[in-house]
């Protein structure tokens, strides 16, 4: 068979339509010009059934038909801020979740999540443990019975504890050589003080955690008026709710242990804290602060703001360490929100001769944002990323889960992001200089380095009282 060119194709289609349209003028389009955005929808969420069992579990339920999945996510409002003098139990009792229940074992657990495609995979973070999978809609029941199981019935096996404290053994010394794990370590020790946020796990606390410890965090933890269930995908609620009532209906509430109270330090005047490591030829740096927690009312503005000064490759900083001094390939800012506080964070990785210009550039940012409203052609460039970046994850279950979710962990109102898209395209330079100046408070930010300590102590000294530490973040003598 004789075959036709594409651009022949092309140019014959071309032609029929315009034969075909002879009286309609053809608009001309300006390609050097870049079309104007829509308006941001007024709603931006998804409708979803919000309905509680006797026993206190929270369901949400989001019917979405545009693909044959489903997805569910169960979380438990409880995270490594219970770890207690055991930092790292959390984490461990997530990773076991699914290795092994009373009726499976780890093998026969994985094979029948193999059969239906899917994998359970469980997270501990600060405030809650998620446990997450998805499958085609035919296999719900099933995707049901395996969430269930791992989630009510897991046994915390000895050869699985001993194989994962092993992994996370190794983790944790090769953590010891990456300046990115280290300072992140430090700014959480620093920033949230005594508070279990600044807690991390050690080799030491890791390899004092017994399978008891993890029976008994499961046993405090997991309990329905503890914990909500996100199922997201091609469902009707009236078909799944029976489904969810028969897995949970017997599932018994309990009292469930006391948040941890909020006790953070108070921070006043600039610090630098450096990690000493030796033989490096350049410094990771972070400008971090206190900083909201994750029920702020002004979300939708603050992340616009960070995507003005750190977001990217259009942010202030990236602009200004990357693009007009060289110092770096990026640098970033970010709002790390936690249900009871939260920090503000900029980073950049730079040799070691520009460590202190660099940490002074960045805190130059900050400020400047702060006195100075963004002009209008800047500010709507990251207004229409924000927003753009929102819609487009709104296509991902899981993170329409995790969103409808937050609601009720961090006591969100129900409508928060039905608004989120439209109050994001709402930023003003006024507006967002008023956010600035009530989220950003460089006077107060703790400057943490690590590097080798002795060829950028001396630079660093004018930024604010220098501390040392060793790569086990104990203060050198």
């Amino acid at each position: 068979m004789r075959q036709i060119s594409p651009l022949l194709a092309a140019a014959s289609f071309s032609a029929m339509l315009t034969a075909a349209m002879p009286n309609k003028a053809v608009a001309a389009v300006d390609r050097s010009q870049k079309p104007s955005p829509g308006p941001a929808p007024t709603a931006s969420f998804p409708e979803f059934k919000d309905i509680t069992l006797p026993n206190g579990l929270r369901i949400f339920i989001i019917e979405d038909d545009r693909r044959p999945t489903v997805t569910m996510r169960l979380m438990v409002k409880s995270g490594s801020i219970f770890d207690g003098q055991k930092p790292g139990i959390a984490s461990l009792t997530a990773t076991l979740l699914n290795r092994g229940t009373t009726s499976r074992d780890a093998a026969a657990f994985a094979t029948q999540t193999d059969f239906i495609g899917s994998r359970v995979e469980a997270s501990a973070g600060p405030d809650a443990i998620s446990v997450t999978a998805s499958s085609l809609n035919k296999y719900t029941a099933k995707l049901l019975e395996l969430i269930t199981d791992a989630v009510r019935n897991p046994v915390f096996a000895d050869d699985q504890l001993s194989k994962t404290r092993k992994q996370t053994l190794s983790k944790l010394e090769a953590q010891k050589q990456q300046p990115e794990a280290l300072a992140s370590k430090l700014t959480a020790k620093l920033v949230y003080g005594s508070h279990p946020y600044g807690n991390f796990a050690t080799p030491e606390s890791i390899a004092a955690i017994q399978r008891e410890d993890l029976i008994a965090f499961h046993k405090a933890h997991f309990h329905p008026n503890n914990a909500t269930l996100a199922v997201v995908g091609d469902v009707s609620a009236n078909d799944i709710l029976p489904l969810l009532k028969n897995a949970f209906e017997n599932w018994e509430k309990a009292e469930i242990p006391a948040q941890p109270a909020p006790n953070f330090a108070k921070i006043e005047g600039r610090s630098v804290h450096i990690i000493d490591r030796a033989g490096s030829v350049q410094s990771n740096i972070v400008v971090t602060h206190p900083g909201a927690a994750r029920n702020t009312p002004d979300l939708p503005e603050v992340l616009v703001l960070n995507a003005t000064l750190g977001g990217g490759f259009s942010g202030r900083l990236f602009q200004n360490l990357r693009e007009t001094h060289g110092w770096t390939y990026g640098a970033y800012s970010a709002f790390d929100l936690k249900k009871h506080g939260g920090a503000f964070e900029a980073s950049a990785e730079t040799r070691n001769e520009v460590t202190a210009p660099a940490a002074t550039e960045i805190l130059k940012e900050i400020e400047r944002i702060k006195k100075e409203p963004v002009p209008e052609e800047e500010l709507a460039l990251q207004r229409e990323y924000n927003v753009g970046n929102y819609l487009l994850s709104l296509e991902k279950s899981d993170r329409t889960a995790q969103r409808v979710q937050d609601i009720d962990l961090y006591g969100l109102p129900s409508d928060f992001y039905r608004n989120y898209a439209l109050r994001m395209s709402s930023v003003t330079p006024d507006l967002l200089q008023k956010t600035a100046q009530q989220h950003l408070h460089p006077e107060s930010a703790l400057i943490v380095v690590v590097g080798e300590a002795k060829e950028i102590r001396a630079s660093l000294e004018p930024l604010g009282k220098v501390t040392i530490y060793n790569t086990d973040l104990q203060p050198a003598p």
